[in-house]
């Protein structure tokens, strides 16, 4: 019985190598997996994270800037300084943007970037105008205009459906043509077409507006990242679960069949052991299964002496 259950335990022992293999495999890859998707998270979060810093930065220094281009002896100064340093900023964001974990995440991140530069170079233009031109800074402000309008033209088809409706609903809008208009007249170096107050509240509509196609952008950027990490993240766990319980599943499967596999059992020889007493002579035969020839030899003798 003992040779029987240690036959079995050897065969249980070397059936489980597998078995155990597997269960190793599944941890490592359902780790992998888990981390993958903790990863895709933190980083959407910060993404959103840097975008949001980034925004209000770009709103701070362009704040900064249009007070510090209000003196007359600083304007060319100031606008290079913090044109400079918000195109710094955005371009920061644009490296997290390329660091998206996916490939969809990373492009919509992207065209966000570029709507905050188109925002940023409406408002760049706007500061100008306000600082008033000369014959340097009218190129400028042309070159500045140009960018904007061709910039938002650009990225307008790569929209989302809402994002579309939005910038569609702005250009077609009052606010976007009287800002034109005036726009034209200051490059063309002509009066404005509008009064003054109307340009003012038509380029703070259309600053606003761009502002907030730029956020439903971005945030559609980050919860498309969001849920791209919680659906690897719940990947992750369906897969790690399943190869764990295939894994426990083969072991108790294999357990089972081992059990009921027959092992023969060798039977053992035990040697017999030579009698301490001698036989008699007449019992001991050169032929076992012969009887032995005494009696014949007594009959024949006898009948001699006869």
């Amino acid at each position: 019985m003992k040779y029987l259950r240690s036959v079995r335990g050897r065969m249980l022992g070397i059936a489980f190598i597998p078995g155990g293999a597997l269960v190793v495999v599944a941890a490592v890859i359902a780790v992998f997996l888990v981390h993958q998707a903790v990863r895709t998270r933190d980083l959407a979060l910060e993404t959103a994270d840097a975008a949001d810093r980034t925004a209000r930065a770009v709103v701070a220094l362009q704040a900064q800037r249009s007070a510090a281009m209000g003196v007359p002896d600083r304007q060319s100064a100031a606008y290079a300084n913090f044109t400079q340093r918000i195109d710094t900023a955005i371009a920061g964001l644009r490296d997290y943007a390329r660091r998206a974990p996916n490939a969809e995440s990373a492009y919509q991140q992207t065209i966000a970037v570029e709507l905050l530069s188109v925002a940023e170079g409406m408002d760049r233009s706007d500061s100008l105008a306000l600082a008033g031109l000369d014959d340097v800074t009218r190129r400028s402000y042309t070159t500045a205009v140009a960018a904007y309008r061709a910039e938002l033209a650009r990225v307008a088809p790569q929209l989302t459906e809402s994002g579309r409706t939005a910038y569609e609903s702005l250009t077609r809008s009052a606010d976007w043509s009287r800002l034109a208009a005036a726009e034209d007249a200051i490059i063309a170096a002509e009066p404005l077409p509008i009064a003054e107050s109307t340009w003012r509240s038509a380029a703070y509509t259309v600053s606003g507006e761009l502002g907030r196609l730029y956020a439903q952008q971005s945030q559609y950027a980050v919860q498309l990242t969001l849920d791209d990490g919680r659906r690897t993240l719940g990947g992750a766990l369906a897969a790690g679960a399943a190869l764990l319980l295939t894994a426990l599943l083969l072991l108790v499967v294999v357990r089972r069949l081992v059990a009921r596999v027959p092992v023969p059992v060798v039977p053992i020889m035990v040697p017999t052991v030579r009698a301490a007493i001698p036989r008699p002579r007449h019992a001991r035969s050169r032929r076992p299964h012969l009887p032995d020839p005494w009696p014949l030899k007594a009959v024949l003798d006898d009948l001699r002496r006869r």
